[in-house]
Formats: C-alpha cells, structure tokens, sequence
C-alpha cells in the first residue's frame, strides 16, 4: 500500500513538471517597455518628492510660526521687565499684557526650570513644561524656542525671552500657540502642488514618447534592414544620424551589409568564372574524345594530335583545381608556412635566372639588381612561388625587347607605441621595424587604373590577360603568401610606361 501510494506521488510530481504552463508569453516591444520604464521612473521620482516636500514644509511651517512668536514676544518682555522691577505679581503682569498678544498666540510667565507661574489660556499653572530646550543655533542671547505635547496629535509650541528677575529667580514670558496641523497647510497648497505634478507628468509622459520613438526607431529600421539582409536584399541599407550609440551601430551595418553583398558578389562571381574557366577545356575534352569514339579521326596521327589536345586541356584543368585548393588552404590555415632563416641575397637570383630562357625568347632583358639585406624567415618554396608569378607576368605582358628589372632592397620606418604608464600617457620611441622591398618592374604597356584595384581578386583579368590565358589566380595566391609572412603586395602602374609590383617583408618576425 505505501509503496503504491509513493509511485503514484512520484508519477503525479513527473507529470507537474513536464506540464507546460497555460499562461501566455506576451511580448511587448521596446517603444512599450521605454515608455513604462519611463512613466515608472517619474511616479517613482515624484513620490519621493512628494515625501521629501512633506518633511520639507512640516519643518519649514514650524520654523516660520516660531519665529512669528519670537517677534510678537520682544516687545512684551521689555514691558513685562518694567512690571516685574516695580513688584507687579507675575498673574497681574500675564493680565495686563494679554490683550496686547492679540490673535498672535497666548503668554505664558515661567521660570528657568520650566515651572509656569502663570498662564492665560492652556490651564498650566503650576506645571512644568518641557523648558530645557537649547536655543536656537541663530537666535538672540536670551531667546528660547520650545514645544510641549499637550495631548495626542496637539504640540504647543512657544517662544520665551527673559524677562528679569522674580522672587530671586529668572523668569521668562513666553507667547505660545497650537501647532498648527500640517495638512491644514497642505489643503491650502495642495491644488497648486496637483497642478504642478499634472503639468510635470504630462510634460514627462511627452518626453518619454519622444525619447521611445526616437530609439525605437532606428532600431526598427535596424531590425527590418537585417531581415531584407536574410531574405538576400543585400542591398539595403539604413540612414546613419549622429554620432551616438545608434548612429554608430546604424553606420557599422552599413558596412558589415557592404561586405556582405561584396562577399556575396564575389561568390557568384566566384561560381560563373569556375564553371566558365572549367566549361571551355571540358568542351575540348568532350569534342576531341566524342571525334575519337564516332571514328571521324580515322588515321594514327589525327588521334595522337587529339589525345595531345585532351592531356593539355587536362593538364590546364589540374592547374586550375591546384590553385584553387592552394589558395583555399591559405586562406582557411591549412597551409602553414615554413619559419625558416632566408637568404635573399643568394635565393634571389637563382629564382630570376630560372626564368631567363623566356626573357630571351620575347628579346626582353631580365635584369637582377641587389642591396646587401638582412635575412628573413619564412617559407621559401612560397616565396619563390611570389616572385616567379610577378615576373612571369611582366615577361608575359613587356614589349618585344623591353625590361624587367627586378629589385631587392632594404628600409627601415620608425614605429611609435605608447608608454605602459598610463598616468603619464606619453608616447616612446619603439626599435624601427626593418623592411626587405623586392620590386619587380617592366616596360609593358601598363594597367589602365580601373583594373588596379581589382588586379588581386580571384579570377580578375583584364582584356589583355584574357588574351594572354592563365587563370587568373596567380596575384591572388601571391598576394594571400606574402599577407602570410606579415607583408604587403601593391601595384603600380602607368599606362604607356610600365607596371611595378612591390613586395614588402618584415625581417627577423617570428610571428607574422
């Protein structure tokens, strides 16, 4: 029985909290959420000045009918003075000054210890009140102000100045009155203060609507330009304003949407010059091995000529999936570049003279020029592939019997870092970072300056390079090598004249 009844607990406590719950999740948007926020933050700020004015003007009512008593009461010390040197009773005295305190408040004659001698309207003969209350911080030599409970929720309050001497004691005449109830005084100003809230409120809840509509949207704009950028409308952008939080955000989706659609862009162009680049030797293939089959090439020489064109057509084709796979490990990490000690003084010119037999076969002269240079590190494989890629392109593109020159030398630029010190935050000179500079230069008919800037993308080529074949990938894979080593690739040219390609290596880096 109890072992049942424990499994029937267990299994109704499984089946509690695998029970979804009914309530909804209702969302509210951020224009709703900043405005309750903001409506929350202004009843929160008015309630507590609203408590803060209370205390305020409880403390400032008291003070201003204290002094109202202290002013009234001067004039009939110096009179009760006169009346007690010439032996007039402290009843006498309270009677004859009485009427002169008018609708002020009601006199009081006690003595330094609080014992009242003689009282005119609060039945406190004979009595002591609360009298050992120190003078005011600003008040007169003399003065007291006091106050005495005189039953719950009523506080006399009284103002007393020494008055002389009675029966060998110092007596005081005081000038008392009710406290008057604060919310008598706050009936008084309470439609000016309503008015007051009112107008705050209505002027906060304006505030709040501009403020939320304001932030809101942008972001909307923000929000919608990211969901055009997921259905592909790459395209789209946002108008950046300001300076601020959200002008910078709208101005870093401007670009991140920029670099997108270029990404995306140089995809599709990516897909359409594979597919063209591969489409033209797979049609050779297809037609010369079609030929072949259907027996339209019916003598030995005519096939061996055909199997001649597919191996080349096959050949360009695994050049072509060789640079792509190249480049793609480059540019994934796969390809680790070796670290190792180069001499560029003795590598250098065997890697230029490799390729002199085509300098001689256009009549062009290939000329080697060297400084004496610090050593590098890195993979020299790879660069020998850089520097073979450049000038094999400026023996391609020179002029029958021009020049390429190509050469190596060393400069050195001034770095500045900033001190660790951030108190003094000023700046010190670091150890110049030393550059190794190869150069390669011809006297071709140059680079029109629109194809500059698109030389190093993939499958870039201009009419001339379409003429003179490759694949277009070659300034594309240098480039990613000598990035790589921590370098630089640029290009230079003038139409007419000629073309340099410069290439700029960090000597001695570890790290590049």
């Amino acid at each position: 029985m109890m072992g049942d009844f424990r499994l029937r607990i267990l299994s109704w406590s499984m089946s509690a909290l695998n029970r979804k719950p009914s309530t909804r999740n209702v969302k509210m948007s951020l224009r709703t959420r900043l405005i309750f926020t903001h409506i929350f933050v202004i009843f929160f700020t008015l309630t507590i000045l609203a408590v803060s004015l209370v205390f305020i003007l409880r403390d400032y009512q008291r003070q201003v009918q204290l002094s109202r008593l202290g002013d009234a009461v001067v004039p009939l010390a110096f009179q009760a003075r006169a009346m007690f040197l010439n032996d007039v009773s402290p009843r006498e005295a309270l009677s004859r000054l009485q009427q002169q305190a008018g609708s002020v408040g009601s006199l009081l004659i006690l003595t330094d210890k609080g014992l009242v001698l003689a009282d005119a309207q609060y039945n406190l003969t004979n009595r002591t009140i609360n009298f050992n209350v120190p003078a005011r911080a600003d008040a007169t030599r003399g003065f007291v102000w006091g106050s005495h409970p005189l039953r719950v929720g009523r506080t006399l309050l009284f103002a007393a100045v020494a008055a002389g001497q009675v029966g060998g004691q110092t007596v005081y005449i005081a000038l008392a009155n009710i406290e008057r109830p604060f919310f008598d005084v706050l009936d008084e100003i309470g439609a000016s203060l309503a008015l007051a809230g009112g107008v705050t409120l209505i002027i906060s809840l304006l505030v709040a609507l501009l403020l939320a509509r304001s932030i809101a949207r942008p972001l909307m704009q923000l929000t919608q330009a990211t969901e055009a950028i997921a259905r592909g409308q790459y395209d789209h952008r946002v108008q950046a304003k300001g300076g601020d939080e959200i002008g910078r955000l709208a101005a870093s989706f401007n670009s991140m949407a920029s670099q997108v659609q270029g990404a995306r862009q140089m995809e599709k162009d990516f897909v359409a010059n594979v597919s063209h680049e591969l489409k033209t030797p797979l049609t050779s293939i297809q037609g010369f091995a079609q030929a072949i089959l259907d027996g339209a090439i019916p003598d030995l020489a005519g096939a061996h000529a055909a199997a001649q064109t597919i191996f080349a057509e096959t050949t360009r084709m695994g050049r072509l999936i060789g640079d792509l796979l190249t480049l793609a490990r480059i540019e994934s990490g796969q390809m680790p570049m070796a670290r190792d000690p180069i001499d560029l003084c003795e590598l250098l010119p065997r890697w230029v003279e490799r390729l002199q037999p085509r300098a001689r076969a256009i009549n062009a002269a290939l000329i080697t020029t060297l400084e004496p240079l610090p050593p590098l590190i890195g993979d020299a494989n790879r660069l020998e592939q850089v520097v073979t890629n450049l000038v094999d392109n400026a023996i391609k593109y020179n002029r029958a019997g021009g020049t390429i020159t190509v050469a190596a030398t060393s400069e050195t630029t001034p770095s500045v870092t900033r001190s660790s010190v951030l108190a003094r935050r000023k700046l010190v000179a670091a150890p110049p970072q030393s550059w190794v500079v190869i150069s390669v230069a011809d006297t071709g008919e140059g680079i029109p300056p629109a194809d500059l800037p698109r030389l190093f993308e993939r499958f870039y080529r201009g009419d001339k390079a379409r003429v003179a074949g490759g694949t277009g990938l070659g300034l594309a894979i240098a480039k990613e090598i000598v990035t790589a080593h921590g370098g630089t690739l640029q290009a230079e040219s003038v139409v007419g004249c000629g073309s340099t390609f410069k290439v700029r290596l960090p000597t001695k880096t570890e790290n590049p």
